[in-house]
């Protein structure tokens, strides 16, 4: 069966059906658009008139409106916009989700009043983008009750510095989100986060600590830590111990690896690992100690996503028997690839240490390469357990029909192989065809070709 899927279009009487839908749903769609679209919106409808009013998700962001060439609005009238929609709304209207990107008001009072209104109206969701210092949060916001997630965000040159309390406050915070920040003391950030009793999720991109040398996350709540390009130097020169034994998400994304130390990770079942650094020896014994530790403490993890400097020193830690004979808990395998000659002993390797992946999601990188072959072979997984594989940016090159040739020959088990297109494909029929002449070890898989996904897609954690 082959499957082709193109983007959808709108109907025209979709402006209608829109009309008639039920305000929780109305109010649905909003959340997911501007406030200053959302007040726009009122205009399309008699029974929209005054639904704005209502809406508990509000969204400021200065660059969106700014970016329209047509309406280029200065700092006081966005201000302005920003005052007219707070004091126009109920204040018995809690505010599900704000959300606030602003050029800098460092010393001005207002983002604090802004801060502090959304504070009394029992805000869930707090987002925060603004260009300027910011050293201590406003006492409204640490000590708002209601207030269950927090993403700080700064942009500048240089980054902010911030205070974090970490005796009083944040009472029912699951969810930190923190970018471009800079910390005094690393030992702030660990009282902060053990002594939050309730916090499920804790994002640290691109964030510094002067004088850091160790890093320790330790939380008995945590079940999801995203460590993105922060703390030390290109050369993973640095430590990072992470003890949450509730743990079940860990995504960490840098110039290459720190010295890790594990303690209670038995929950943990998703990791993310990505290094951008491909010319380190791979021979080099530090380096494979490294990242043999790393491996072995996350062998029992049931979903695993590598990026493709990870699989330059896999085989290598096969070779060398630096790894586990097997991640025989592993079902979801993700991976982002060149198609150099290199890249198919890991692929390999992985499959082989893999006997019980169920699916198999693979990022192609689009670089020219000299063609290759595979070998057919027995894999457990392909002969037993793998039942999807997703490929993306499909370019529709040698090395990458030559992968397909082989995963469906000894694809045994295999009920669906999907392909995303890379951008400006100019000759898919003719790759299809190639395709499907292709011989099949599975009389019952679906072949689906789907419209090009972002490139950036394979970085989200």
């Amino acid at each position: 069966m082959v499957v082709c899927l193109e983007n959808p279009k709108c109907r025209e009487d979709d402006g209608d059906r829109l009309c008639s839908l039920p305000e929780p749903v109305i109010h649905q769609i909003f959340s997911f658009m501007e406030t200053i679209d959302v007040v726009r919106a009122s205009a399309v409808s008699q029974k929209w008139r005054y639904l704005w009013l209502s809406v508990p998700y509000l969204s400021f962001d200065m660059s969106t409106i700014s970016s329209n060439p047509q309406e280029i609005w200065s700092h006081e009238k966005f201000k302005d916009f920003v005052n007219w929609v707070l004091l126009s709304q109920s204040g018995s209207v809690s505010i599900q989700r704000f959300r606030l990107y602003c050029l800098s008001y460092a010393n001005d009072y207002t983002v604090y009043r802004w801060v502090c209104a959304v504070a009394r109206r029992n805000v869930q969701v707090f987002d925060l983008t603004v260009y300027g210092e910011v050293t201590e949060l406003p006492h409204c916001l640490v000590t708002c009750e209601s207030l269950e997630a927090l993403k700080l965000a700064c942009r500048q040159l240089r980054m902010c510095v911030l205070k974090l309390p970490f005796s009083v406050g944040f009472s029912r915070l699951k969810s930190l989100d923190l970018h471009n920040v800079e910390f005094l003391d690393h030992n702030l950030l660990h009282k902060f986060v053990s002594s939050r009793r309730l916090l499920e999720k804790l994002i640290l991109k691109s964030c510094s600590f002067r004088d850091f040398k160790i890093l320790d996350i330790s939380s008995t709540s945590l079940k999801s830590l995203t460590l993105d390009d922060f703390g030390g130097d290109e050369s993973g020169n640095y430590k990072v111990k992470i003890a949450c034994p509730n743990l079940v998400s860990f995504n960490f994304l840098a110039s290459w690896a720190p010295d890790f130390a594990f303690e209670d990770l038995d929950s943990l079942q998703k990791e993310f690992i990505f290094f951008d650094i491909i010319d380190r020896d791979e021979r080099d014994n530090e380096s494979c100690h490294i990242l043999s530790k790393l491996l072995n403490e996350l062998c029992e993890v049931k979903a695993l996503k590598l990026s493709t400097a990870f699989l330059r020193f896999h085989f290598v830690l096969e070779e060398r028997g630096f790894i586990p004979n097997s991640f025989n808990y592993l079902k979801s395998l993700v991976l982002s690839v060149s198609m150099a000659d290199w890249v198919v002993p890991s692929i390999i390797s992985l499959l082989n240490c893999s006997p019980n992946l169920e699916a198999l999601t693979i990022y192609f990188e689009g670089e020219d390469c000299d063609d290759w072959k595979i070998s057919n072979k027995s894999i457990f997984c392909l002969t037993c357990h793998l039942k999807t594989v997703e490929l993306i940016h499909v370019a529709g090159d040698e090395n990458e029909l030559e992968l397909v040739r082989f995963l469906l020959k000894n694809g045994h088990v295999l009920k669906k192989l999907s392909f995303s297109w890379m951008e400006d494909v100019e000759n898919r029929k003719e790759i299809i065809s190639r395709i499907m002449k292709l011989p099949r070890s599975s009389s019952n898989v679906a072949l689906e070709f789907l419209e090009p996904k972002p490139h950036d897609d394979f970085l989200k954690y």
